[in-house]
């Protein structure tokens, strides 16, 4: 169940914020990597998604503006990932371009992608 931020006792942290995308933005970035790879299908990739968001949801961190570049990469491929079918993630180049630049970007194998500009939920 989803808590409100002001159920919350621990006061809001960026330090929570940084060690929850440190730990998950590679985990997330990986399971992105074994979709596009055909590794995983679209329901693990889906799942997956689930996961981040409720995660972050229990931390009852406030939306927002991210702390770095990192940070807002994984929340625009969160996002990216979340807001597509199926067809569009595996068959649009463009699409697949850009998931596939965020994810190498997060596993420390790709350089920053300019374009990317998440946002906390």
């Amino acid at each position: 169940m989803l808590e409100l931020v002001a159920n919350n006792p621990e006061p809001n942290n960026e330090q929570f914020a940084g060690e929850h995308i440190q730990q998950y933005a590679p985990a997330f970035a990986a399971d992105v990597i074994r979709f596009i790879i055909r590794q995983s299908d679209y329901e693990e990739l889906t799942a997956s998604c689930k996961k981040q968001f409720n995660d972050w949801w229990q931390l009852a961190i406030p939306g927002g503006t991210p702390e770095n570049s990192y940070e807002s990469v994984y929340w625009y491929l969160l996002y990216l990932i979340d807001s597509r079918r199926e067809d569009e993630l595996r068959g649009n180049r463009f699409v697949k371009q850009r998931i596939q630049e965020c994810a190498c970007y997060l596993i420390n194998k790709g350089k920053i992608p300019n374009f990317a500009h998440g946002i906390r939920p």
